[in-house]
């Protein structure tokens, strides 16, 4: 599609930075700080910042641009990111957060091109598809590098490489001028633009808080479950297995609904409460976290079915901070749960907030089956 590889390969890049940052900001704090609970208080900082504000500067580029906001933004962005390096103290959380208010929502930037380029041609699903395939490569490579560099070199090299691939990769998205949406103008309501306030958006933010559910409690599970088998080292290779299935998955296969994959998330949790050992573990979740691709390919593309182009970078910081609520949700009531019962109940409570996600896709499910969009 002319015009796409302009401006796709430099969000790449800033994705794989964004992917970068979170981890890096705790590096950069715990090695500067000395202190895991001031590192970790930044790296929560970060991502409620993130959560909280970056539907309303997706609102302001809707209203007024993406060339008129985000350069400002990222400015900030990497600004924020070299003065947590000096900040002394509590001080950088507080410069911490300002980093993740400031992180320029790249996915939601990326996609808006999509639609630009592709409204009307139906290959929407394989773009979508694309971009899910990118999300799951820079989030399986993206933190190996910043440990990496953050260990051997010095504790804010990671950061370092993470805000470089950012403010590049941004600087190459934005003057890809050609396929940019036009502005929105106006956007009413107070803090949410009142056309998002429907049925068929509330349905997908359900879903998505429901995916991010699943993501939040799935690693604490599997660590749970690796050094309860005195395999530690092992639960990255555990989940990176299921990340790899889900990007092969998702670059062969279109899925219409996201009912199928989300059922498959919810049975395979209770599945992987009785696994027998690790063997069982890292084939079973590779096969489960293969659907992964199943879900987040369809929301997506139901999200551009469902919402207008002037709100639409509004939309998907809104569903990006759904996913990021249910990934603080259950990351921590998972691990009280292990904690307390054992890791098979850390999955099991982790398949009953995943079944949130199947009983959403019912609604939209039934939406299409009535012939609403």
């Amino acid at each position: 599609m002319p015009g796409a590889l302009r401006f796709f390969l430099p969000a790449a890049l800033a994705r794989w930075g964004v992917a970068m940052t979170g981890l890096a900001v705790f590096w950069t704090v715990q090695g500067t700080a000395g202190s895991f609970g001031r590192a970790g208080a930044a790296t929560g900082a970060f991502a409620v910042a993130d959560a909280l504000v970056g539907p309303h500067v997706g609102r302001l580029i809707d209203r007024c641009g993406q060339f008129r906001v985000v350069p400002v933004t990222t400015v900030v962005f990497v600004m924020a990111a070299v003065a947590l390096v000096m900040s002394p103290g509590w001080a950088a959380v507080g410069v911490a957060a300002v980093v993740g208010a400031t992180a320029p929502p790249v996915g939601a930037l990326a996609a808006a091109r999509w639609r630009c380029l592709l409204d009307g041609t139906g290959t929407v699903p394989v773009a979508m598809s694309l971009e899910a395939v990118l999300n799951e490569l820079t989030f399986l490579v993206g933190p190996v590098l910043v440990t990496a560099l953050s260990a051997t070199v010095v504790p804010w090299a990671g950061l370092a490489v993470a805000v470089t691939l950012v403010a590049g990769g941004v600087a190459g998205l934005i003057t890809a001028r050609v396929s940019e949406p036009d502005p929105g103008g106006m956007s009413p309501g107070m803090i949410v633009d009142r056309r998002l306030l429907n049925r068929h958006f509330l349905v997908l933010f359900a879903a998505n808080l429901a995916l991010g559910f699943f993501f939040g409690g799935i690693g604490v599970a599997v660590t749970a479950f690796a050094l309860a088998h005195d395999a530690g080292a092992l639960a990255g290779v555990i989940t990176a297995a299921g990340g790899v299935v889900s990007m092969i998955v998702g670059m062969v296969m279109r899925p219409r609904s996201p009912l199928p994959a989300g059922v498959v998330l919810t049975a395979g949790c209770v599945a992987l409460a009785a696994a027998p050992g690790l063997p069982a573990m890292i084939i079973g979740y590779a096969l489960i976290g293969g659907a992964v691709c199943l879900v987040v390919v369809p929301l997506s593309v139901r999200l551009q079915q469902v919402t207008a182009a002037a709100v639409y970078t509004q939309a998907m910081t809104w569903i990006n901070s759904a996913s990021a609520l249910g990934l603080a949700v259950a990351a921590p009531l998972v691990g009280v749960v292990v904690e307390r019962h054992g890791w098979p109940a850390g999955f099991l409570t982790l398949a009953a907030l995943t079944a949130c996600l199947p009983l959403a896709s019912v609604f939209m499910v039934d939406d299409e089956s009535h012939g609403r969009p």
